[in-house]
């Protein structure tokens, strides 16, 4: 009752001013109550469709900006000699948005299937065919974010979460040893995704959210097109209700939500955070990236207001349904080392796949994204499940948009291992159809 007391003592002393749409009007003053609903609401939704499949979101960005001015820029430089600073700053932006935007899928309006495929499904083809079908350098800039996605959750998964997870939550290692998979239990792996989150973002380890408004988040929806129907024959807004929609709402989540909830939960578990750093701050933010014309540092700044409230309010919810990714714990040391180490491994190879692209092309494994092993059937259930549905969507097409290379890669899937036999008559007599079908190179 004193924290909810003390939340009333601070909103008398505020206005809230939330802008938002009607059809019948432009906007209205929310009160109090609704903006807690609407606080309320935002968790939820997010929280319920959220299951990060490997590194969380500012985790990617970080991987761009860690590379961004000795690797990335140089490669764009050499490949569009003509490009501005403002066009490179656009292209920032959109290498932001290809780190991120396999995992969009699993948010909001978004598409599990979506998702499930390029991290499960020909996920090596899809990043290549990708990169190859980049025309400009927007495009192209979306594609090698889109690299950098398979290269984090090639190694951020197997090095760095799932051996993470058993030692931040003993019972899980009493249950499932000393690696801990996505598919075994995904709210442990949402909690400690989200955990290094807070804990990296106290330590300053992160570029700031300004920097992160500054550059931007763009998608090449063109692109995304093309490369998804070349290597799953579907047309990627089949499995979409509203793609614009998704995106929007998407980029407000990567751009606006996960930065606030994210300093909102440093302020819920400060205390123990400043265990291990001492001099932390909410606002400890420092620009990675020391621009010329934009430098900046939020010291010793308190926070906004509106994360204030919302840190409050996060402590007032109960920690159950999807608000349990909120009930974290603060990784320790050897836990930290493990994540770093994850981190700079991921860091190395997508160096070294940059430079493969230099000197030409480059051929990657279609792996499981969850556990950094090559795909096989009857392995991990989800990837399983993905063929399975993917056979039958295209199916739903008389496989008039299989591939050469869609249906042999299928038909290897399966093969004679009879652990991965489908089960169900209709798997089978899909199989069977597409065994049949004349397919030709789209």
């Amino acid at each position: 009752m004193k924290t909810f007391k003390k939340i009333s003592c601070m909103v008398k002393r505020k206005t809230f001013a939330i802008p938002i749409k009607f059809r019948e009007m432009d906007c209205k003053l929310f009160d109090v109550r609704s903006f807690f609903k609407l606080i309320l609401v935002s968790v939820i939704i997010v929280f319920n469709s959220h299951s990060c499949k490997a590194y969380s979101v500012l985790t990617h960005e970080a991987i761009i900006d860690a590379n961004w001015d000795h690797l990335l820029l140089p490669l764009l430089k050499q490949k569009f000699p003509a490009a501005s600073a403002e066009e490179l700053k656009i292209a920032h932006a959109y290498a932001y948005g290809g780190a991120v935007i396999p995992d969009m899928g699993y948010y909001p309006f978004g598409s599990k299937l979506f998702t499930n495929l390029l991290h499960y499904v020909r996920s090596g083809d899809f990043v290549e065919a990708i990169l190859s079908e980049a025309e400009n350098l927007n495009e192209y800039a979306f594609a090698l974010g889109v690299l950098c996605h398979y290269s984090a959750d090639s190694y951020g998964h197997k090095l760095g979460v799932n051996v993470c997870v058993p030692i931040i939550y003993p019972k899980m290692k009493k249950k499932f040893g000393d690696v801990v998979t996505y598919e075994e239990n995904h709210i442990s792996h949402l909690r400690t995704e989200f955990a290094f989150d807070v804990l990296q973002t106290a330590r300053g380890t992160y570029s700031s959210e300004a920097y992160h408004d500054f550059i931007g988040f763009e998608v090449s929806k063109p692109l995304l097109e093309r490369a998804f129907f070349k290597t799953y024959g579907l047309d990627v807004n089949d499995l979409f209700g509203d793609f614009s929609r998704t995106v929007g709402t998407f980029r407000w989540i990567i751009k606006s939500f996960f930065p606030t909830i994210t300093k909102a939960a440093w302020s819920t578990r400060s205390s123990e955070i400043r265990k291990t750093l001492p001099n932390a701050t909410g606002r400890s933010f420092i620009y990675r990236m020391h621009r010329k014309n934009y430098r900046h540092e939020f010291g010793n700044e308190k926070p906004r207001f509106s994360v204030q409230v919302l840190s409050a309010f996060i402590r007032l919810l109960p920690k159950i349904g999807p608000l349990r990714v909120l009930k974290f714990k603060v990784p320790e040391a050897d836990a930290e080392k493990l994540f770093i180490k994850s981190f700079d491994t991921t860091v190395s190879h997508y160096s070294n796949d940059i430079a493969q692209l230099q000197n030409g092309n480059i051929k990657l494994s279609n792996i499981n994204f969850d556990t950094g092993e090559k795909t096989e059937p009857a392995k991990y259930a989800l990837a399983d499940k993905s063929y399975a549905e993917w056979l039958l969507k295209l199916q739903l097409k008389n496989f008039e948009t299989t591939s050469p290379a869609i249906k042999q890669n299928i038909l290897n899937f399966y093969g004679d291992n009879k652990a991965a036999s489908p089960n169900e008559q209709n798997l089978k007599q899909a199989l069977g159809q597409l065994q049949t079908a004349n397919v030709h190179q789209q």
